[in-house]
Order: C-alpha cells, then structure tokens, then sequence
C-alpha cells in the first residue's frame, strides 16, 4: 500500500486523500489523470462560453453528459471551446435537427469509450499481478485514450468525407431521406442456446472473433458496417455483389460444429437515418435472415438479378400479407 501512496504522491495526490482499499487507490490513479485541469462547474462553464447555464445543460446532455450538480467542478477550458463550438454549430439547425446529431455523437462516444475501458480491464489490467503496477497502467491508459480522443479528428476527416461521397453516388433523386442500396444481416446460429453452456471467456472470444471479422472483411470488400448486436451484423453495400462477397466471407469464417452463419439481403431505396437505416427494404433483409437455414443466405429478386443464385421457392415471411419469392446465393459469386 505504502508503494501505491508514493506513487499518487507523484501525480500530486494527498496521501491523506488515498483510499484505504488499494484497488480504490490504484483507480484513483486513472481519475487523476482524467480529472486533469477541471475548473469550471456547469455554472462557470456556461459563464465563460458566454451562454445560459440551462441551455449549456441541456446541449451537454445531449451529448451523453452526465451533470447531477451543476456546481461541481467537472470541466476544463477544452469543454469551454466544446460548447462554444457546438452551439454556433447547432444554430445551422432546428433544434429537434441538433439534438438528434448530438444524440449520435454521444452514442458513438459512449461506445468508444465502453470499449476502450473494457479492452483495458480484460486485457492489460487482468495480467497485471501488483496493485501500484495496476496504478501505473492506469495513468499510461488513461493518458493514451486522451490522447485517442485528440487523434480521432484526423481519422474522422477520412469517414467524413468517404460518407459525403457515398451520399452523393447513392442518394435518391426523388427524395433526399432515401439511398439506393444492399442492405444485409448475418447471424450466428445456435449462438443463444450455446452462450449458456459457454463460459463467459469462451462467450467473449466468440462474438470479439465475429465482430473483428465483420469489420476486416467489411474494409476490405468496400461493405459498412452500420452495427453489431452480439451475434449478428447489419451492413450495407452500393452493389449487390459487394453485399454477397461479404456475406459469403462472413459464412466460410464462422460454419463450425458450434455456430453456423446465416444471412439475408435485399436491395432497394433505404430510408437513411442518421447513419442508420429503415424501411420495407430493411425489414426484407430482417426477415430473409431469420428464415434462412444454418449455412444459408437468402435474397431478394434485385439482388438475384447481380449474383450468382439458386431458386428458393416462395415463402411467408413474418409482417408480410403475401409469399415472397426468394433465391439461395451460392458459393461462386466473384
């Protein structure tokens, strides 16, 4: 313990403020570090970016922020220039348009930072045997995902621009809401009743195994990724076979004695929503998925019309008042 003290002594802790248990002392270690430069509370940061406190509250959380207090302090002059920012920015829209962006971002974060903390704690952290050496890790850790958080800008000009051009190739002509394009899921099947014989590692290293699958294949076969549930993949493609090849992958990468894959796509106008996607065309795909058979990946007659098929027949699909003709893709789309 003695060591643990020292050592937050150096990050300018009092040793009088270090808590008895050492895995409380080595978690202070990373919340000094995160804590760093707070000197405003909601009511001084609102004073300083020149707004009303309420208005400030609000756009803060908005964007995922959790405020119980408004005079604790708990911001920096960085979220001073944030808020600035973001309400000159916000004014280009109506405000239901504005909080909705806000609503994105803040998912977005909050998953980035969820997956950078549990990366932390299952990886690095769970092989660490000390706790002052856990203490260390923790201000290295929280140190780079400060940094993450400063980088992310230049990565982020990349997306932004390659979603602008996506935009541009595939929006309607007829209706801005709308994209013409393949959407597509691919499940794990057997994935549900065998997570309750699995340990939670063996539970882990499954869905963390599809999931880094899903997106090698997406970046190399130009498919997006639009999110991942566990134990299934939504994306969409601009064509056809692009959305095949990436099913297809997703297919040979996972058929095991445990899970087999199974997919479902259909093409047509999406309607898009905040990176996000809806409609009759979505819930084909949905459906399509969930009838398809372990090892099989069904479409619809637009996306037959592009890649290599074989007849399915016609079938009812669940929502749907009359059967759908559908078509198994085969193995030789390239």
């Amino acid at each position: 313990m003695a060591a643990i003290v020292e050592f937050l002594e150096t990050l300018g802790v009092d040793p009088a403020d270090v808590p008895d248990n050492p895995g409380d002392a080595a978690a202070l270690a990373s919340d000094t570090v995160l804590c760093r430069g707070e000197a405003f509370s909601l009511r001084t940061l609102a004073e300083a970016a020149a707004t009303d406190v309420d208005e400030a509250g609000a756009t803060l959380r908005h964007l995922g922020i959790r405020i119980d207090d408004p005079d604790t302090v708990m911001f920096t002059e960085r979220d001073v220039e944030m808020l600035r920012f973001l309400q000159s920015s916000l004014s280009l829209f109506t405000p239901d348009e504005g909080n909705e962006l806000l609503h994105v971002v803040a998912t977005t974060l909050s998953s980035v930072a969820e997956a950078s903390v549990s990366a932390h704690v299952q990886g690095r952290e769970s092989r660490v045997a000390s706790f002052v050496d856990n203490a260390r890790l923790n201000v290295e850790i929280s140190e780079r995902g400060l940094q993450l958080g400063h980088q992310l800008a230049t990565g982020f000009r990349h997306h932004l621009r390659q979603a602008a051009q996506r935009q541009r190739r595939r929006q309607s002509e007829t209706h801005r809401e709308l994209q013409e394009l393949t959407i597509g899921f691919v499940d794990l099947v057997g994935f549900t009743s065998l997570s309750q014989t699995l340990d939670p590692d063996r539970i882990v290293s499954l869905v963390s195994t599809f999931e880094t699958r899903a997106h090698e294949l997406a970046h190399e076969l130009h498919v997006r990724v639009v999110k991942l549930i566990g134990d299934e993949v939504m994306f969409v493609a601009e064509q056809p076979l692009e959305a095949a090849r990436f099913a297809l992958g997703m297919v040979d990468a996972f058929s095991t004695d445990d899970v087999v894959p199974r997919g479902g796509l259909a093409a047509g106008s999406l309607v898009t929503v905040h990176g996000d996607y809806f409609g009759p065309v979505v819930n084909l795909a949905a459906r399509l998925v969930d009838t398809a058979v372990p090892g099989e990946i069904l479409v619809d007659d637009t996306v037959a019309a592009d890649v290599p098929t074989e007849p399915a027949g016609r079938r009812m699909l669940k929502g749907l008042d009359q059967p759908v003709t559908v078509h198994s893709l085969v193995a030789t789309a390239d």
